[in-house]
């Protein structure tokens, strides 16, 4: 009971937590979640009072013609319930097998709803990588002509063979092509961004994640969470199974008030009693069994789920270890573009080199720039990994 509580408070919890991850998805994706949660509630609310049998009313008249004289009417009134006041515990087990899976769809819901907004930051993510990837091609290929210029000036003057000139021209026109993939790529994925959400990719303020905890991961998980709710409706519904074969005492009351057998005069008629039932049932056992078995799977898989976080938490660490190497690797071929860029400079004061020159180091350093931002997009879609799975 206590463990059900807190997950049903984790629950409530996770419903109306602010999110660190802004809500990007259009209006209507929204509403459709919205009107899930609505759903599970009413359906689940619904399950809970499947216990209360319902009040039977009845209101009969009848006309019945005769062969000689005039046509006799009756009138019938009736009103009864039969109500299970006792099916030895069943009825406990059934109100919180009601509960625990109310928590479970609204925790899978929530996850959905997460789930769709981290697809939808992974688009703006790539959106945002792809147009810094077409800036780097782009000083590429600007490299790549002043290259070419100098190779065709070269192959003129009879100081490079053709070979060069050629190995030059493909690899200046595989980068222009490279470019052309890139902008493609970013026309589907402006596309498919705007699939979930009504907002301009190029207005929108991106999220900065942190690295958070093993122990949040675990305790916000929205998957684990679900799980262990499921874990908990099935035990309950284990309980419902064993008790729906014990004994049940059913209370019943029925009035009815008629003239049908006095004419004229209304009379009534009640009764009341207990009704003492138990099903006796060759399958007993093995649903019984059967429902048992469900429960230990799921608390198998609620234990398998944690292993699985700690992998998924440990393979997002390494991932983002090796992108900090590269991104301080980034750094370091800044700085040496720096001192060289500097260099070239003196270099065309003393007018030992060109413009062009100055113009390539210059490129390559912007590139070495954009490099760094490129690689902090892929940390920040590795932990988008983490936070499409908790609560924050």
């Amino acid at each position: 009971m206590k463990k059900l509580l807190i997950l049903c408070s984790f629950v409530a919890t996770v419903l109306w937590a602010q999110s660190d991850l802004q809500n990007y998805l259009s209006d209507e994706k929204n509403l459709i979640f919205d009107f899930q949660q609505q759903q599970n509630s009413v359906q689940t609310g619904m399950l809970q009072n499947s216990w209360i049998s319902p009040v039977t009313v009845s209101y009969q008249k009848e006309w019945k013609p005769q062969t000689s004289g005039p046509t006799k009417t009756s009138e019938a009134f009736s009103i009864g319930i039969d109500q299970p006041i006792f099916k030895s515990g069943g009825i406990f087990f059934g109100i919180k097998y009601a509960q625990a899976l109310r928590g479970a769809n609204q925790t899978e819901i929530a996850l959905q709803k997460r789930q769709l907004i981290a697809q939808a930051v992974e688009m703006l993510y790539r959106y945002r990588k792809t147009k810094l990837q077409i800036r780097k091609i782009r000083l590429l290929v600007r490299n790549g002509s002043i290259a070419l210029k100098r190779q065709e000036e070269m192959y003129q003057a009879g100081m490079i063979d053709s070979t060069l000139l050629d190995q030059t021209i493909l690899a200046h026109n595989r980068d222009n092509s490279q470019l052309l993939d890139l902008q493609l790529a970013l026309q589907q994925l402006r596309a498919n961004f705007r699939f979930l959400s009504d907002k301009n990719p190029n207005k929108l303020r991106l999220p900065k994640l942190r690295l958070i905890s093993l122990k949040e991961y675990g305790t916000k998980n929205l998957k684990l969470a679900a799980q262990k709710l499921h874990a908990q409706e099935k035990r309950y519904s284990s309980k419902m199974t064993w008790t729906k074969y014990l004994p049940t005492v059913t209370a019943y009351a029925h009035y009815r008030r008629t003239d049908e057998y006095s004419p004229g005069t209304m009379k009534g008629f009640r009764n009341y009693g207990v009704r003492v039932t138990m099903p006796l049932s060759v399958n007993a056992p093995s649903d019984i069994e059967s429902s048992r078995l469900n429960y230990l799977l799921a608390q198998v898989q609620v234990r398998d789920q944690r292993k699985v976080i700690r992998a998924e938490y440990a393979l997002v660490r390494s991932s983002l270890h090796y992108l900090d190497r590269k991104i301080a690797l980034a750094r370091k071929d800044e700085a040496l573009y720096r001192r060289l860029l500097a260099s070239t400079r003196n270099f065309l004061k003393a007018g030992e080199k060109t413009k062009l020159d100055v113009q390539t180091m210059k490129n390559s350093l912007e590139m070495k720039k954009l490099d760094r931002r490129i690689y902090y997009l892929d940390k920040q879609l590795q932990l988008l990994k983490l936070y499409a799975k908790v609560a924050r």
